[in-house]
């Protein structure tokens, strides 16, 4: 399972967020920096104003209403009631009064409007050179706002089908059937999506054919070695007769173990609880193994496992005890997180990885060599471990019942 930290959606996300915080602290600096060139703005639309007045004072009232419409102003009567006045910071305040006017600034829902107070006179000027507000920097912030969002989303949705093709893989390890759909999209991941789809389909078509392969064989086989089997058990006794018998039952073996290789990889695991002892004694039934053959201790216990696969895992290895013990009787013992098996036998000739392959025996004793090799893979699909030691003349497989991380 992916962690949460490592996920590449989570990385998209936390991206997304720290843009989104980046970008509004830039608003909100670029509010600041617009606020404080707009007061700077209409300090010098004051002082502009103030000169004016004082160059056309000698003027008639046309011509100072003409030189004050060139510059943007326009005498009007009265302020409108929805008029606020605006405090100016002090550095800027400090400059109007140099002038020896007296500037109050208001705002209303049109614009700027100046009253400048000289004496006993008061007169009232809108600037319209100036728009209604500043509506830049708003308009920057959701239009950067607005692709980062749009960003956003799209690679969220290019990415999604990453969770599907993840699940889809998980239920394929496990044995489970996908569902196989084309993905339209042209970009990378809907490119490997389509070709692991049609890889997995090839290994489907495979996959079954293997298996109608290995149903097909071991249905041939069985009838007529069930049919030597009757004949021979017609025979009168005679070292031949043993000799036939030991043949077909070998026969018969190997059958059984082609049965359980394609019960591995051709479906899943029903784990369920089953108790362990059980499972031995099914086992050595099986394996028709005398009970003073074999000491079993502290095995009652429930384990969650597949108990057809698992039995046979442990029938392997107790087979392969048994058949290579230079003295009986066998242990097996278990405790809480292990199940080891013991025999007393001679060293191998052979590292233990080479003997857990299949077709690999170690003595020439008519084996067929895949006793090991099943009950490795049925412990590897259960993910538990396989362990084995030599020490002091006894051979020790061990089963560690710890699923592996």
């Amino acid at each position: 399972m992916i962690s949460r930290r490592h996920s590449v959606f989570f990385k998209l996300h936390a991206f997304f967020f720290l843009a989104l915080i980046v970008l509004i602290l830039l608003f909100i600096s670029a509010l600041s920096e617009q606020e404080r060139q707009k007061f700077h703005l209409l300090t010098h639309r004051s002082m502009e104003l103030s000169r004016i007045i004082d160059e056309t004072k000698a003027r008639t009232c046309m011509e100072k209403n003409q030189e004050l419409s060139e510059a943007g102003f326009k005498v009007i009567e009265t302020k409108t009631p929805q008029c606020e006045a605006i405090k100016l910071p002090p550095p800027m305040q400090s400059k109007l009064r140099s002038r020896n006017v007296k500037v109050t600034i208001y705002k209303d829902d049109i614009g700027f409007i100046y009253e400048l107070s000289e004496g006993h006179c008061t007169m009232l000027y809108r600037d319209m050179a100036e728009g209604k507000t500043y509506y830049f920097v708003w308009f920057l912030f959701f239009a950067l706002l607005g692709g980062l969002v749009s960003m956003y989303l799209l690679l969220w949705s290019n990415l999604k089908p990453l969770k599907y093709l993840y699940e889809q893989i998980q239920r394929y390890g496990e044995g489970k059937e996908i569902l196989t759909t084309s993905n339209n999209g042209k970009d990378e991941i809907a490119l490997i999506s389509n070709a692991l789809y049609d890889a997995l389909e090839k290994q489907n078509k495979l996959k079954k054919s293997r298996e109608l392969f290995l149903r097909n064989i071991m249905h041939e086989l069985k009838t007529p070695i069930t049919k030597g089997k009757l004949i021979v058990e017609l025979e009168e006794p005679s070292p031949n007769r043993n000799l036939l018998s030991k043949l077909f039952s070998r026969l018969e073996h190997l059958i059984h173990q082609m049965a359980d290789i394609e019960k591995m990889h051709a479906y899943s695991l029903a784990k369920q609880p089953h108790n362990l002892d059980a499972m031995i004694q099914n086992a050595l039934d099986n394996l028709m193994i005398e009970p003073e053959s074999v000491h079993v201790s502290g095995c009652d216990q429930n384990i969650t496992v597949d108990e057809a696969l698992f039995t046979s895992a442990l029938q392997n290895l107790i087979d392969n005890a048994v058949r290579h013990a230079s003295a009986l009787p066998i242990e097996i013992a278990c405790e809480h997180d292990h199940i080891c098996i013991r025999n007393s036998g001679e060293p191998l000739k052979r590292p233990v990885e080479e003997a857990l392959q299949a077709f690999v025996t170690e003595r020439g004793d008519g084996g067929l060599g895949l006793g090991l090799y099943i009950a490795q893979s049925v412990i590897d699909l259960h993910q538990f471990r396989l362990d084995y030691r030599y020490e002091e003349g006894i051979h020790i497989f061990c089963i560690r019942l710890r699923e592996r991380k």
